[in-house]
């Protein structure tokens, strides 16, 4: 029994240094999330012929030295660098595989991951103009758009565009192509209050130094309800810094361009990552967390990563 006892934890210690870490138990092997919080910079796009010209995964705005998440239980399949590129790929039991670039792996090949778990470091050098995540997802040799297989569809719903097609983000399961494409008008707010601060150029309340504030303010009491005006993918929820606990929305195409919302300084949250919400729909309540002064809500519209006027509204 002594023997065989010592022998077991040999085997354990050295699959340890060898990298090999047991998934748990409880995984959920469906679940998925986006592997960085930032918004959506580039869309997928594709040819007839996985050979002509496209974007072959989405670019997703994060910091360089950001950590990068599993989009999904898995294995690490791949570990490597491409023309002085670092790159990774976990291999899903739903037989897809998604791929991270530029990202320096901090887990070795062959190491089963849950989702969510760190798996790699976000390096510089994809976006020109700013940091970001080029995230792929492949059937075999296919290339197939992550933002459809994120809102929960199978391998077999993940489908390639021909290159004449106008690209936008399927609406979420259960949702309608009219829910999706329902407008937020002019002057719409997701809370009743007074606007306590315009979007643009303002002095910022707490430091006195002049910034570009990228939403609207919204002066409302703290535990009012705060409802989305678009149906849409929940992909962030959670604690955001100096935004607090915060919420991000995004809707799909309007005139060609991605539209996503944001929610901050929540005092409680009510979707989790990967929820479909509908118009009116609650995301959670308002409060006064992170850099905030008092009640309030901070209300952000982006269009392909832009910021612009909530107040403008979307069509």
């Amino acid at each position: 029994m002594l023997g065989a006892a010592f022998l077991l934890l040999t085997l354990t210690c050295l699959a340890q240094l060898l990298g090999l870490q047991a998934r748990p138990a409880a995984a959920d092997d469906s679940a998925r999330q986006p592997p960085v919080h930032g918004g959506l910079l580039r869309e997928f796009q594709i040819g007839e012929q996985n050979w002509l010209p496209g974007h072959r995964g989405v670019d997703l705005a994060a910091g360089a030295g950001e950590q990068v998440l599993a989009s999904s239980a898995g294995v690490i399949s791949w570990v490597g660098v491409i023309a002085g590129v670092p790159m990774m790929s976990i291999q899903h039991p739903d037989g897809l595989r998604s791929t991270y670039q530029p990202v320096r792996a901090t887990l070795p090949q062959g190491t089963a991951v849950v989702v969510g778990q760190s798996v790699g470091i976000l390096e510089p050098g994809h976006c020109p103009s700013r940091g970001c995540l080029h995230w792929g997802l492949r059937h075999g040799e296919r290339y197939l758009d992550p933002l459809v297989w994120l809102s929960g569809a199978s391998s077999a719903d993940v489908r390639l565009l021909p290159r004449a097609a106008v690209v936008r983000q399927l609406p979420p399961p259960g949702l309608s192509e009219t829910d999706d494409a329902e407008p937020m008008a002019p002057g719409a707010l997701p809370v009743t209050g007074a606007l306590t601060s315009a979007f643009g150029t303002r002095i910022n309340p707490i430091t006195g130094g002049v910034e570009f504030h990228d939403g609207v303010d919204i002066g409302a009491p703290c535990g009012l309800g705060v409802q989305v005006l678009r149906a849409g993918l929940v992909t962030f929820a959670g604690w955001a810094g100096g935004y607090g606990m915060r919420v991000e929305v995004t809707h799909g195409l309007a005139g060609g361009e991605m539209v996503a919302t944001s929610y901050s300084h929540l005092s409680g949250i009510g979707v989790a990552t990967g929820n479909a919400v509908t118009a009116g729909s609650s995301v959670g309540v308002v409060g006064t967390t992170g850099f905030s002064t008092g009640c309030h809500l901070h209300y952000s519209v982006t269009l392909d990563g832009r910021a612009v006027d909530p107040l403008a509204g979307v069509p």
